[in-house]
C-alpha cells in the first residue's frame, strides 16, 4: 500500500476530479510538490486560527484564506497545463 504525502492528500481532497494528474505531477515536479505542501500548511494554519480566540485571529484567518485561494488557483493552473 502506498502512503500519500500529506500535501498531495490535501490537494486530492480539494480537487478529486484531478487526482490522476495531481499524483503524476507530484511525482514529476518538485515545484508542484512544494505547492502542495504549502497548501496543506496553510489549511492547517487556517484551521488553527479558526479555533483561536486570540485578538489577531480574524486577521490571520483572512490572510490564510487569501493565500489558500491563490494556491488553489496556481494548483489548478498547473493541473490544466499538465493535462494539455
Amino acid at each position: 500500500m502506498k502512503i500519500i504525502r500529506p500535501g498531495l492528500f490535501a490537494v486530492l481532497k480539494r480537487f478529486p476530479k484531478h487526482k490522476d494528474n495531481a499524483k503524476q505531477l507530484f511525482r514529476e515536479s518538485d515545484k508542484f510538490q512544494t505547492m502542495c505542501e504549502d497548501f496543506e500548511s496553510c489549511i492547517k494554519a487556517l484551521d488553527h486560527w479558526n479555533r483561536s480566540k486570540e485578538e489577531i485571529a480574524a486577521k490571520r484567518r483572512a490572510e490564510y484564506a487569501a493565500i489558500i485561494q491563490e494556491l488553489e488557483e496556481e494548483i489548478l493552473q498547473k493541473l490544466y497545463e499538465f493535462r494539455h
